[in-house]
C-alpha cells in the first residue's frame, strides 16, 4: 500500500547541510513509512537538517534537539523569518574567509535571537562540507570551505519553513525528555548520531558532551518501551554488529548509500540500516 506523502519539491523543505542527513535518501525511506502515517502524531528527537519533517509535513508534531543553536535556527525562522532573510543576505555579500573566523567567533559567543539564527545558516553554508563539530568548550571549530560564493535560502524558502513550524512544537532538549511523552498510537523517527565509521570520530562531536555507544544502548532501551507503549518507531542507524544487535527482535532492512564520511573530498559507500517495530 503506497503511503501519502507530500512531494520534497514542495517549497517548505530543508534549508541546511546536515551531515548524515537524510535528504537524498528520502524517497527510499518513505516507503517504509506507516500507511497511516498521516493519521499519527510525528515525533521526532534528533531533528538536525529535518529532512523526514519537511517531507512529511505532519499536522501534529513535535520536533527537538540537544543543539540549542539549531533549536533557536529553527524557532527563529518560525516567528522572525524576514530578520534571518535580511540578515543572511548582509553575510552574503560580505562572505570571504576573513568575515567567516570573524563571524564564527562571535556566534561561538551569541545568544539565542535571529542574528544567532542567521549565523547559523551562514556558518553552516561557508564551513568545510557543511559540517557541524564542537570542541570540548562547545564552541563551533569547522574550518572555512575556501569558496567564492554560497548560497542562502531564499525568502520564500524561509516563509514556507516557517509556516510549517508554527505547526509544530519545537523543544531544545535530549531525547530522552522527548521520548518520555510519547503515547500509544504516535509515530517516532530516530536518527540519532552514528557510530563511527573508517575514523569519522568527528561524528560523535556534535555537541561537547558527544554520543557514544553507552547513548545508542539507551536509546534502543527507551525505542523498546516506546514500541510496547503501542508507539510505531522507524530507525535509522550505521550498519554495524552491535547496532544490529541492540535491536535483535526489530525488522531491519539494509540500504547502501553514498554519502561523505570523512572530511577528505571523496564519497565512500556505506550501508544504512533501517530498523522498525512493525
Amino acid at each position: 500500500m503506497k503511503v501519502a506523502v507530500k512531494s520534497l519539491e514542495m517549497k517548505a523543505r530543508p534549508f541546511l547541510k546536515w551531515a548524515g542527513g537524510k535528504i537524498n535518501l528520502i524517497h527510499e525511506l518513505v516507503k517504509f513509512l506507516p500507511p497511516d502515517i498521516n493519521q499519527r502524531r510525528y515525533i521526532e528527537p534528533f531533528l538536525g537538517g529535518g529532512s523526514m519533517f519537511f517531507y512529511l509535513a505532519p499536522k501534529k508534531s513535535i520536533v527537538s534537539d540537544i543543539n540549542n543553536k539549531l533549536i533557536n535556527c529553527y524557532k527563529q525562522i518560525r516567528d522572525n523569518p524576514d530578520q534571518v532573510f535580511y540578515t543572511l543576505v548582509n553575510y552574503q555579500k560580505r562572505h570571504s574567509s576573513k568575515f567567516y573566523y570573524a563571524l564564527r567567533d562571535k556566534y561561538n559567543k551569541s545568544s539565542d535571537s535571529a542574528e544567532e539564527a542567521a549565523q547559523f545558516i551562514y556558518l553552516n553554508k561557508a564551513a568545510f562540507n557543511g559540517i557541524f563539530r564542537v570542541n570540548n568548550r562547545g564552541e563551533f571549530n569547522v574550518p572555512f570551505n575556501q569558496k567564492e560564493k554560497i548560497g542562502i535560502p531564499s525568502m520564500e524558502q524561509l516563509a514556507a519553513a516557517s509556516r510549517l513550524l508554527k505547526k509544530t512544537k519545537i523543544i531544545s532538549a535530549d531525547y530522552k525528555s522527548v521520548l518520555g511523552k510519547t503515547n500509544e498510537g504516535d509515530f517516532l523517527y530516530l536518527d540519532p548520531p552514528y557510530p563511527p565509521l573508517n575514523g569519522t570520530a568527528y561524528f560523535t562531536h556534535y555537541t561537547k558532551e558527544k554520543f557514544i555507544m553507552q547513548d545508542q544502548q539507551e536509546l534502543a532501551n527507551i525505542a523498546n518501551i516506546a514500541s510496547n507503549a503501542g508507539a510505531k518507531v522507524l530507525i535509522s542507524n550505521a550498519n554495524t554488529e552491535d547496532i544490529k544487535h541492540l535491536y535483535n527482535n526489530w525488522h531491519k532492512i539494509i540500504l547502501p548509500v553514498r554519502r561523505w564520511i570523512t572530511c577528505k573530498k571523496e564519497k565512500h559507500l556505506v550501508e544504512e540500516l533501517i530498523i522498525k517495530n512493525y
